[in-house]
């Protein structure tokens, strides 16, 4: 049975709260600022693409133009006003006469072409009698050696057409520089770049309407089957430049001198509120966990058990996660004898000879470094059921960090020992329907639920209205009978 998955029994006929599809701008802002890397990563890979498209599809054009003068063969008064008639006539069907097969056939037999390559354009200049014609080619010689074939060959076509008109090169035709229309690549590439970044949002704007994360207070007190007992804002792990480049990572312990007042405060709340629930209710084995992984759990383990040590209070602190045990790391200590988990326990070994942290003698520590293959047994044998009922004679306290409940089936075997829970929920992490799934089964194992953490919060009050909106939550969750942060409700009765 080891790392199976767990079974979550729902009780028939249970109704879970369904978040609604509604609009929360704080939310959706903080989901597409905490997905930055998404939307970077798309836009550069769209910068890539649309940079590569653009310059393969480029395909220059040039364009080399000569201006005409029409003039007529008799003179006469009407001679000025006739040759802009005809120029004017002439600009409007000389564009066709270019696209004659007899003509195009001579242009490309002089050019030395199987066929003609150019497109050609005409128009009058307003107002006179200067007719503007020029050839567009994918080569600055091609276009100059077409219309020069066109000054040449023309009369071929245009001879029957013009009549009494006479066509006179005004300005001759050059070998263009530069193509007619520059390839624009850096802003097309920006343009496509933003639009990418654009789509990428408005995908993250629907995701997070659409989604069942828990992201603020009033998620949790609407979705999920437990009170908040604490709100744990985020924390920052590395602290200096040259921590952040190194990688390196400052443990998130109270008792650590770089945590920030408020960490320190907010835990020293939530130990008033902890111990006066379990002192009403007669509990003294807390086990920890979450739905998921990587919520946060084994931390807030520990600082749960250090903060009520550091209150005088003898607290056993005990690594149940067997098949991924992590809590040494978060207490930066080494595994030392005595401290090993199974071995202290299979052995029948005496609670008071459990060592202690290094710096606060009133924690003793449980913990484990390898991963221990059978630890489903060791869990549900009497030794462990023995060494719990000792245990609760030494200690005042006994907190369990054991493996996600919807992990591994570890959690729910702990649950049938342990008097209370408490769940550690992550922003954005775990989704609600999955979290009530797993506060059902905890609580079908016999394991109370005392409340959760919700932990790693980053304040959505980018629009300054984050606590009108919990305050409105809160009163919603009271009037329906909800728990809000009252101790000891129940909302199952």
């Amino acid at each position: 049975m080891t790392g199976a998955k767990s079974r979550l029994n729902i009780p028939a006929g249970a109704e879970k709260p369904v978040k609604e599809t509604n609009i929360d701008l704080e939310v959706i802002l903080f989901n597409i600022a905490r997905n930055w890397w998404v939307i970077l990563i798309v836009c550069l890979i769209t910068a890539m693409a649309s940079y590569i498209v653009v310059t393969e599809r480029y395909t220059p054009t040039y364009y080399a133009g000569a201006t005409f003068v029409v003039t007529s063969k008799d003179g006469g008064s009407d001679t000025v006003y006739s040759n802009l008639v005809v120029a004017s006539k002439l600009a409007e069907s000389f564009t066709y006469v270019l696209e004659s097969p007899v003509l195009q056939e001579k242009i490309a037999e002089s050019l030395d072409m199987p066929a003609f390559k150019g497109k050609v354009t005409a128009s009058s200049v307003e107002k006179t009698n200067l007719i503007q014609m020029g050839v567009q080619a994918s080569s600055p010689q091609l276009a100059f050696d077409e219309m020069c074939a066109i000054i040449k060959y023309h009369h071929i076509v245009s001879d029957n057409l013009m009549g009494n008109a006479v066509l006179d090169v005004l300005k001759a035709p050059t070998v263009p520089t530069e193509p007619v229309a520059d390839m624009n690549r850096a802003s097309k590439v920006a343009t496509a770049t933003a639009a990418a970044a654009l789509l990428t949002a408005i995908l993250l704007v629907v995701a997070t309407v659409a989604n069942d994360e828990i992201m603020t207070e009033s998620d949790l007190i609407t979705l999920v089957d437990c009170p908040a007992l604490a709100t744990i804002y985020h924390e920052r792990k590395n602290l200096s430049l040259r921590a952040r480049l190194r990688g390196m990572k400052t443990s998130m312990l109270i008792t650590n001198p770089t945590t920030s007042f408020r960490f320190a405060e907010t835990y020293r709340l939530f130990r008033t509120r902890l111990e006066y629930i379990m002192k009403q209710k007669g509990h003294k084995v807390l086990m920890v966990s979450s739905a998921i992984e990587n919520e946060g759990k084994t931390t807030s383990a520990a600082n749960t058990a250090i903060i009520l040590a550091l209150n005088n209070k003898r607290v056993l602190l005990m690594d149940g996660d067997m098949l991924k045990p992590a809590l040494y790391k978060a207490l930066t200590t080494r595994v030392r004898r005595g401290m090993s988990v199974n071995e202290f326990i299979m052995n029948g070994g005496d609670p008071e000879d459990i060592p202690t942290m290094e710096g606060l003698p009133t924690l003793s520590l449980l913990l484990s470094k390898a991963s221990i293959p059978n630890s489903t047994e060791i869990i549900g044998s009497n030794e462990m059921k023995e060494f719990i009922d000792r245990a609760k004679r030494v200690y005042d306290y006994i907190v369990i960090d054991t493996p996600p409940v919807a992990v591994a089936t570890d959690a729910e075997c702990f649950a049938e020992i342990a008097d209370c829970m408490l769940m550690v929920i992550k922003q954005g992490g775990a989704k609600a329907r999955v979290v009530n799934e797993c506060i059902d089964a905890v609580s079908q194992s016999g394991a109370e639920i005392l409340g959760c953490i919700f932990n790693n919060v980053y304040p959505l009050e980018f629009l300054g209205s984050g606590t009108e909106a919990h305050a409105d939550a809160v009163k919603a969750g009271v009037q329906k009978g909800g728990y809000g942060y009252g101790y000891g409700a129940d909302r199952r009765n």
